[in-house]
């Protein structure tokens, strides 16, 4: 019967570390973002892979592009294709340039400081305990599983922009997890489809 209690207590432990590793990875990238430590970030994270998801998703932000998976015909378009053409080679060196370790640390840096000296919004991790900043975070994601059993998916959407969603896929390696992709997707809530009916109503009465 010790025995029994034993491999069982083994395996609820071993299942409870590998289930917890993909989130304590998350939250361990998230704050060495925040505190500047581009070591761990170093592997915790397969910069190339995640610079070629990230391209196309921040050239379609930046350039104001149509989303292919929700209107391909207008992204095919000429004038989408312009745009392309001409403003992707320069999102492109932007991302190459700053998403790395010591480069996202850096717009960070300068998005807090933007935030607190010019919004004057005080940095959450000075004044709030981290079991609360832990739930914070935690209330963001909008999902998490597992694909299989090295891999990995979570997508959390953006502290300031609810209708912006980062998804982010991890692999388990022989050091650990790390994060191999990350997409941005811009949603469409309900909110924002009943105002653009009022608006187009209101501007029809017009």
């Amino acid at each position: 019967m010790r025995t029994l209690l034993l491999t069982i207590g083994v395996f609820v432990v071993t299942a409870t570390l590998y289930i917890g590793a993909p989130f304590a990875t998350a939250w361990g990238i998230r704050e060495a973002v925040r505190t500047g430590n581009s070591t761990f970030l170093s592997y915790a994270v397969e910069w190339p892979s995640v610079r070629e998801t990230l391209k196309p998703d921040i050239a379609r932000i930046a350039l104001n592009l149509p989303d292919p998976e929700q209107d391909p015909v207008a992204s095919g378009g000429l004038w989408a294709r312009f745009k392309t053409y001409w403003g992707r080679g320069a999102v492109e060196r932007m991302v190459d340039k700053y998403v790395t370790p010591e480069g996202l640390t850096q717009l960070f840096t300068l998005r807090r400081s933007y935030r607190d000296y010019i919004s004057g919004d005080d940095d959450e991790a000075k004044t709030t305990p981290l079991f609360d900043r832990i739930a914070r975070t935690w209330a963001r994601v909008k999902r998490a599983e597992f694909t299989g059993l090295t891999t990995f998916e979570i997508d959390m959407a953006d502290k300031y922009d609810p209708t912006r969603l980062y998804r982010g896929k991890m692999r388990l390696t022989w050091l650990g997890w790390k994060l191999t992709e990350l997409r941005v997707r811009l949603l469409t809530t309900a909110r924002n489809a009943i105002e653009g009916i009022a608006d187009a109503e209101r501007g029809a009465l017009q």
